[in-house]
């Protein structure tokens, strides 16, 4: 039993913080994706800013290129000194372009490249002499070095590009990473999560499970101690409320045994008195009878059977539920013993005209011969009882997986559904009564049911066509001959 010590005091604090536990790991998960896909989220944005602005400068660099070319040509080939301020100022645009992107490459090869640019460009710059003019032939002697120029911007162009690239693969290497280690996160906390679910339900289940169990055992009649309950104080208090109401059970039931009983002994006594008056009276020891009188007397000595007959189901019934002891098996040959039953009933069934049809194989077996008998003569009264006048009764036994099984099965009116789980109880009776002039006392079926529990076995309703009502008796025993 887990100590209680592990278990907070109050249920309704266990599955609080049962759930409050199971949030922590998905919490955490998802705080931490979130945390996870902004940093990508941002990475992104920053290395699309980036990209876009190191392209944008790039192609303003070869535009500036361009522009300086047709600056220069402007100026020394018209030999105009309007575009001397166009020519210095395509070469500031050009020179700041280069200062700006050297800034913000981080490409090795494209700084190397934007190294020589610079450098060419103020090469050139100084060649083409601003505030003299170049003749034709010396400006078109700088053509060569404005085509390394370009040659030169359009590298640039194509390493920036590439750059671009690399950085872009890079990063959706990393994005790919990461989804891989959110999916890793989340293998790892989906078992984990399951754990802790499977630990805190077997907490909470388990006090669940024993007063379940504690409740089924009081709902069968045992009256055995209970099994300690662990678990939430609350819980704890509650199964010693169930013990407190066992141990009340169980007084109960003890003075109602000693109650039945001696009622019973008190009612045998004057009831052997009447009985001994009425046999007087029917022998004729206190004068003649006429037919009036021997019929009052036959009703008076039938009354008094029926009554002899509820006292000692009382004494019966009181008797099983106090005993204990286990039952003696001893050989008992089946077939015999069934008809030596319907021997004993034979008066009410001529009386009435049923048949009895014993089905069973002529066997020997090990069991309590005397709680058998009890059972089946109960079950064999309660058939007559109910079946109509001509009918039949069937007794049918059969020998199945090491166990004895006999149904007896009669064409009364049957059992109302909702009276099926109650047949057993004791002084249970249901709303179909024959009329008779002294009323059962409901004890028969539930000796019955008792006779076979202490054996091991059961008793039970069975379903066999086409008999309306039939009741089943389960015994494990032992065969000894064919």
């Amino acid at each position: 039993m887990l100590p209680g010590r592990y278990y907070p005091r109050s249920f309704t604090v266990l599955v609080i913080v049962a759930m409050s536990v199971l949030t922590v790991p998905l919490a955490s998960g998802l705080v931490n994706a979130i945390h996870v896909l902004q940093g990508v989220a941002e990475t992104q944005r920053q290395f699309a800013t980036d990209s876009l602005v190191v392209t944008r400068d790039t192609r303003r660099i070869v535009d500036a290129v361009n522009q300086l070319q047709r600056a220069a040509g402007q100026y020394h080939l018209l030999r105009d000194t309007e575009f001397e301020p166009t020519l210095r100022t395509q070469r500031d645009l050009l020179a700041g372009q280069l200062d700006t992107l050297a800034a913000r490459l981080t490409d090795a090869r494209a700084r190397a490249t934007l190294a020589r640019l610079q450098a060419r460009s103020q090469t050139l710059y100084a060649r083409l002499k601003p505030g003299t003019f170049l003749d034709n032939a010396q400006f078109h002697a700088l053509d060569g070095e404005f085509d390394t120029l370009h040659a030169d911007a359009r590298t640039l162009l194509e390493q920036a590009d590439a750059a671009v690239q690399r950085d872009t693969r890079t990063l959706e290497a990393e994005v790919r990473s990461t989804q891989r280690r959110l999916l890793l996160l989340a293998l790892a906390l989906i078992p984990l999560t399951l754990l802790l679910a499977a630990v805190f339900s077997w907490m909470i289940n388990r006090p669940i499970r024993q007063l379940r169990t504690s409740i089924q055992q009081l709902g069968r009649g045992d009256h055995a101690p209970l099994p300690a309950i662990g678990g939430p104080q609350d819980i704890v208090e509650l199964g010693r409320e169930m013990e407190w109401l066992r141990q009340r059970l169980q007084t109960l039931e003890e003075q109602k045994i000693r109650f039945l009983r001696h009622v019973s002994h008190e009612l045998k006594t004057p009831l052997a008195s009447l009985r001994e008056g009425v046999g007087l009276l029917g022998d004729t020891l206190a004068g003649p009878l006429n037919p009036r009188q021997r019929s009052i007397v036959d009703i008076m000595d039938a009354s008094g059977r029926e009554l002899q007959k509820q006292i000692e189901d009382l004494i019966r019934f009181g008797g099983l539920a106090a005993d204990v002891a286990r039952p003696v098996a001893t050989p008992l040959a089946l077939l015999p013993l069934l008809r030596d039953v319907a021997a004993r009933h034979r008066l009410p069934l001529d009386t009435r005209g049923l048949q009895v049809d014993i089905q069973a194989p002529d066997i020997e077996l090990h069991a309590d011969a005397a709680r058998l008998e009890t059972a089946l003569d109960n079950l064999l009264s309660n058939a007559i009882k109910f079946s109509p006048d001509g009918g039949r009764i069937l007794i049918h036994a059969a020998w199945q997986d090491a166990s004895f099984i006999l149904d007896v099965c009669d064409q009364g009116p049957g059992i109302p559904p909702d009276e099926c789980a109650r047949v057993f109880e004791p002084f249970f009776q249901g709303a179909h009564q024959p009329a008779a002039p002294v009323k059962g006392s409901g004890l028969g079926l539930a000796i019955v049911r008792e006779s076979m529990r202490s054996m091991g076995g059961d008793a039970m309703l069975a379903q066999r066509e086409p008999w309306t009502t039939c009741f089943r008796l389960t015994c494990p025993c032992t065969l000894t001959t064919a």
